[in-house]
């Protein structure tokens, strides 16, 4: 596998301009976003387009779509693609047949218990170290500039839990075939919904439960549906991707302008990580003080999980080979997995420290991509 990319704008050198992303003038982007508007991702997407703009002294701007006004979150892949808009923000596992490489960091939940060390190891797998997953991309038109891992997941339920039993036969949302077995091992009853359509399903009774992350209790609303959660985080959904782009949207860019795009990239994923940090703490004291009961997990739920993670990295790989992907399916699994072992101590001294962990990630990954 390849260890190291081009330069970076070369990626963008002598690529097409299609659709209508072309006709879009050299400074103005379109980003479309299917996250609600509080939602992190679109209030941080907001905010760095602002500041951009502001940097550049307005020579680059853009408008951008939250709570899917433009395009849900299935079909912003194939917008970014057919130049609809001209970035976006994905989540893999809603397009893993197209993308079944970058579909697996996502996947590989539950081997990230370190929300700052996923943020860290998603951009060095897919920028310097999966020449497979930079290929998903290519095939759709599309580059990826910088992604972010949430805090880690948890299982939220309506109703009380007081032992594994109690999950038995429950309805539970989730998206991702890892969290389908996930499931399925509980004993319970595996739901796919999009983040955005969680809340209501809560509401209506459509699920029982819901996985995750804490920061959902207030961004989402699920506080006042929830009304126990299981306190063992499950591992952190990293692979997210804040900032993929059209490669003729970015190669049209003024120089100036392109450069301004990536300098604020690093930063942005750090406050994305700080901030869910910050929301994940605020919404566990609200949960509490709303009186939601976080209970501590019997010897039957850590077998259950003991269990199910010890077949999962196999059960990854499979899936990529199921999808069409590489037969070395298992090599890119394995080294993601070292990867984020590798970024635990890379940020075992800047967690929580945003403009460090910026530095890092300058250092670790975006000043490495001329290598």
């Amino acid at each position: 596998m390849q260890k190291r990319l081009h330069k970076l704008i070369g990626l963008f050198a002598g690529t097409a301009i299609v659709g209508m992303a072309s006709a879009a003038s050299a400074d103005r982007l379109m980003y479309n976003t299917f996250m609600p508007p509080l939602a992190i991702e679109a209030v941080e997407a907001q905010a760095f387009f602002e500041d951009l703009s502001e940097t550049t002294g307005g020579d680059l701007s853009a408008q951008v779509f939250v709570g899917g006004q433009m395009l849900g979150g299935n079909a912003t892949l194939g917008g970014i693609r057919d130049g609809v808009v001209d970035g976006g923000f994905i989540v893999p596992t809603l397009n893993s047949s197209e993308i079944p490489h970058v579909a697996m960091l996502p996947e590989l939940l539950p081997f990230a218990d370190d929300f700052w060390a996923a943020a860290g190891a998603t951009n060095e797998t897919m920028m310097l170290n999966c020449a497979e997953c930079i290929a998903d991309l290519e095939h759709q038109n599309a580059v990826w500039l910088g992604g972010h891992a949430a805090s880690p997941w948890y299982l939220m339920c309506a109703e009380p839990i007081e032992q594994f039993s109690d999950l038995s036969g429950r309805k539970i949302r989730v998206t991702g075939g890892f969290a389908v077995r996930l499931i399925n091992a509980l004993g319970a009853v595996p739901v796919s919904l999009p983040a955005s359509e969680v809340g209501p399903a809560l509401q209506q009774g459509q699920v029982d439960c819901a996985v995750g992350n804490l920061a959902w209790l207030e961004t989402l609303g699920l506080i006042d549906s929830v009304s126990s959660i299981v306190d063992q985080p499950i591992g952190s959904y990293h692979g997210l991707g804040e900032f993929v782009f059209n490669k003729g949207s970015v190669d049209r860019l003024d120089p100036a302008n392109r450069e301004a795009l990536l300098s604020k990239i690093p930063g942005r994923i750090a406050q994305i990580t700080k901030t869910y940090a910050d929301q994940e703490a605020s919404a566990r004291t609200a949960g509490k003080e709303k009186g939601i009961v976080f209970w501590q997990p019997d010897d039957a739920y850590n077998e259950a999980m003991e269990d199910f993670r010890s077949r999962e990295l196999d059960a990854v790989a499979a899936d990529i080979v199921k999808l069409g992907g590489s037969a070395d399916a298992e090599a890119i699994v394995r080294q993601h997995i070292e990867t984020l072992e590798r970024w635990k101590g890379l940020v075992a001294d800047v967690e929580g420290d945003p403009e460090a962990f910026a530095e890092l990630l300058e250092r670790e990954v975006f000043s490495k991509l001329g290598q």
